[in-house]
């Protein structure tokens, strides 16, 4: 089948809402694919109140499309090949054949054997291409209405997909402007699988299934990637946490742009851009640090070497993407990666950067005007506008699960020279200046905030902002730390924006986690885009001028390193940063010390993202030494207790055994940008982290690049 692909203007009276692509159902089959019944549910939204009408618009619409791979099919083409090669010289010679003579049958084994071994040279030269099987219609067993549920309710926890939220009404994120769609329903499917489905999951540890909804004509609904069967115990697996993606229609024209203009214009020699490149660098490349970390001057860095070609410079965050995805296929034909957790700041701003001829539409922040459109176009590998310096894509081949960051709040798209950012991806000032955008980039609106920026998210992508998933004995928990926030006005100011941080019902559902679902001896994974720990650069001038009177120097945080202080002989109850560091800066602005306690108390991992930099955490018993934060300055000034002991390296490379990582976490980490580099060292570009649980026991969290 070939892939599908959503109508322009579906009309439709009904949608399905959960699961979808950013928050797919995970169900498990035995190693043996014993069994090959399931069930599962899923939740639509109608704008029927009756029951009656909504069943009518789904039996017999619906629709799962397995998602295979042709390297696959065309091993199963090989390997047949070569069974047949082996039977036809197993057998027995006629009168006929030996009567033709032994020269013309030899002569046909070595041309099909030559054929076997050129296809093989073949196969292993090819790309993962995914491909949809055969239809599968699932039988509906029962359908229900189901209303609006507070995730702080107990009954949320028992069945996270099908709870509909408020803002998936109050933001109209199915249906159309005119027409509000109110009414939810929960529809639970059965279905088997066919033997193409269990001859690819004796190769593969895992399917993932398309959810069709067919409606007349050529119109259908499908939510991609939404289903998936995995054959892991969930004792042995691999998940890869990437987060910052900044995605835009925009990145993709800003090479074609510069391109044009430096044809047009020849404003300048070659030697004179040079010269003019070299002047806004101000930094010494000998003081790297171990995490990578760089001292700098000011805020002009520019890591890239001036005389580098364009083509080599331009960081285009869309095709940092792209190149993350044909990385994780790679590891997906391996049986080496179960899913990835995308945390925030998946776009860059929502809506496009360029007009469209009818502007009310782009005012209604619907799908097809916004970058939203782009990423998932992008992960889906969709048709899109070719345009100079993009690089070719491949579709996802494994689940991933998502939660918005501040930029996803973001409506509207900024100015390139602002602050430098064009330094961050590649770009000299004139080439900065070259850029033309149609929609004029304003100060104001570039920095204010919108849920309905995620309109599109809900509807085409994640309808749930927080929401929990369980694998075996390990809990997965994905937590939305909302916009940035104006409370913290210091952090702002400084160019470190903190985050709006957590409800007081999302507290409560953290609460209703423990008290149901996470069990003693288990692992629990929690996934936020705002760190809950992140400390300032250096030390406050206070504390700085208590130390130079006491004759102690050291006032960076890098000289803080638990590793570096302990061979200075500073004893472990003193290598502790939240003491002498303020520790929550840029972070959670609400509920701050109730995430440290949920993080330090019930998790063996924290991942987060935010700050595009390399910063992890290990948190300890404070034993009655508590120390305390401001709240949000200048506009609060009480002060937080910190419920944890915090302390600062590089864990993940110094723990690597299960035992040790056991006896020193928990750990809170910050995995620096997959599209973007990091506010104070640019070259951190492109880096994931990859994570690994062995034995029932967290093994590895270690950083990698695409790059490298």
């Amino acid at each position: 089948m070939n892939k599908l692909i959503n109508s322009k203007n579906p009309n439709t009276d009904t949608f399905l809402v959960n699961p979808n692509l950013g928050h797919p159902i995970m169900l498990s089959i035995d190693q043996d694919l014993g069994m090959i019944n399931f069930q599962t549910h899923l939740l639509f939204v109608s704008q029927f109140d009756e029951l009656k009408k909504f069943e009518n618009t789904i039996r017999n619409k619906l629709k799962l499309v397995p998602i295979l791979e042709y390297k696959w099919k065309l091993r199963r083409l090989f390997e047949q090949g070569k069974k047949e090669f082996e039977l036809k010289k197993k057998e027995k010679k006629g009168f006929w054949s030996r009567f033709k003579g032994k020269k013309k049958n030899e002569k046909e084994e070595l041309t099909l054997l030559h054929k076997l071994i050129d296809f093989e040279k073949r196969f292993v030269k090819l790309k993962p291409r995914a491909f949809r099987g055969d239809e599968i219609s699932p039988l509906i067993l029962n359908v229900k209405h189901v209303s609006i549920t507070e995730i702080s309710s107990s009954s949320y926890i028992n069945n996270e997909y099908c709870c509909p939220q408020d803002y998936l009404i109050t933001y109209n994120a199915f249906g159309t402007p005119t027409q509000f769609y109110t009414h939810f329903y929960e529809v639970v499917i059965e279905f088997t699988l066919t033997e193409e489905i269990l001859d690819f999951l004796k190769k593969r540890d895992f399917l993932m299934f398309d959810i069709v909804v067919e409606k007349d004509g050529s119109n259908k609904r499908i939510n991609y990637h939404s289903i998936v069967i995995s054959k892991k115990d969930w004792s042995d697996f691999t998940f890869v946490h990437a987060t910052d993606i900044h995605i835009a229609e925009r990145n993709d024209r800003i090479y074609g742009a510069i391109k044009k203009w430096t044809e047009m214009f020849q404003m300048k020699s070659e030697d004179e851009i040079t010269e003019s490149a070299k002047k806004e660098i101000r930094v010494n490349f000998d003081k790297y640090d171990e995490i990578g970390e760089l001292e700098i001057d000011d805020d002009s860095y520019d890591p890239f070497t001036p005389q580098d070609p364009l083509k080599k410079r331009l960081v285009n965050p869309n095709n940092q993407f792209r190149r993350f995805i044909k990385l994780m296929n790679k590891k997906v034909l391996q049986n080496e990666l179960d899913f990835i957790v995308l945390t925030g700041d998946l776009v860059d701003f929502t809506l496009l950067s360029k007009l469209p001829k009818d502007v009310s539409k782009y005012l209604e922040f619907s799908y097809d005007h916004s970058n939203w459109k782009i990423f998932k176009e992008i992960i889906l590998n969709l048709p899109q506008k070719k345009r100079p310096g993009m690089i070719k894509g491949e579709e996802l081949l494994c689940p991933v699960f998502m939660i918005p960051g501040n930029h996803d709040y973001r409506p509207f798209h900024y100015d390139l020279r602002w602050a430098g950012m064009y330094r961050k991806i590649g770009l000299r000032l004139e080439e900065a200046l070259a850029l033309n955008d149609k929609l004029l980039a304003i100060p104001i609106s570039a920095i204010t905030k919108s849920k309905k920026a995620l309109r599109a998210y809900f509807s085409e992508i994640n309808p749930s902002l927080d929401f929990s998933l369980k694998l075996g004995k390990n809990n997965f928990v994905f937590l939305n730390s909302g916009s940035d926030s104006w409370k913290n006005l210091r952090d702002m100011l400084t160019g470190h924006p903190s985050v709006t941080g957590l409800k007081d019902k999302q507290i409560i559902y953290l609460e209703n986690l423990i008290n149901n679902k996470i069990q003693v001896g288990e692992n629990t994974f929690l996934f936020v885009h705002g760190p809950p720990i992140n400390p300032t650069k250096k030390i406050g001038l206070l504390k700085r001028l208590r130390h130079s009177l006491t004759r102690k120097i050291m006032y960076k945080i890098d000289e803080f390193k638990e590793t570096i202080l302990h061979k200075l002989g500073v004893v472990e109850s003193k290598a502790r940063i939240d003491g002498t560091f303020n520790v929550k800066f840029g972070t959670i602005s609400t509920n701050w010390e109730k995430l440290i306690y949920f993080c330090k108390e019930f998790c063996v991992l924290t991942l987060s993202g935010h700050t595009h930099s390399l910063k992890e955490f290990r948190l300890g018993d404070p034993k009655g030494n508590i120390s305390k934060v401001f709240s949000a300055p200048p506009f609060s000034l009480k002060k937080l207790a910190n419920p944890a002991a915090v302390y600062y390296d590089l864990y993940s490379d110094i723990h690597t055994k299960p035992e040790d990582i056991e006896k020193y976490g928990p750990y809170v980490v910050q995995t620096p940008a997959l599209g973007l580099g990091g506010y104070r060292n640019p070259k951190l570009v492109g880096a994931y982290r990859k994570v690994k649980v062995h034995g029932g026991k967290l093994a590895s969290f270690k950083i990698k690049f695409i790059h490298k």
